[in-house]
């Protein structure tokens, strides 16, 4: 692996940190729009960094929860527990689809990734 690519990855574990930590306080106040643009900023980080450095399967899966928050972001999609929980599964995901870069013999189950963003895509239906 690449400088950048090890870079990146190091980058993206700790935006997930902050990730994680801005959904629990969401989840303890979830009006906070500064909490909600954080959210916002992680995961549009994360997607274009990924895109950027050919980590294409994270953009990709990204591109969705990034929307999502987005629409959260303008009051289109309120916080809800639901919503928490399926964000902090997908920053598990993706600390796991990370992982795989550095040990290639654990491998990402597709479904996950697929059954995690079937629940972000019912949720931007709602609207």
């Amino acid at each position: 692996m690449d400088e950048h690519a090890e870079i990146f990855i190091e980058e993206a574990h700790e935006l997930l940190c902050e990730l994680e930590s801005s959904l629990l306080e969401l989840d303890e106040n979830p009006h906070d729009t500064d909490v909600i643009g954080r959210v916002f900023r992680a995961m549009h980080t994360i997607k274009g960094s990924s895109s950027m450095f050919g980590f294409d399967d994270i953009a990709e899966f990204t591109h969705d929860i990034e929307n999502t928050y987005d629409k959260v972001r303008n009051g289109d999609i309120p916080i809800t527990k639901e919503l928490i929980n399926i964000t902090l599964l997908a920053r598990d995901h993706i600390r796991a689809m990370l992982d795989a870069y550095d040990q290639p013999e654990q491998a990402v189950d597709p479904a996950i990734s697929g059954n995690i963003l079937v629940s972000f895509k019912e949720i931007l239906a709602t609207i």
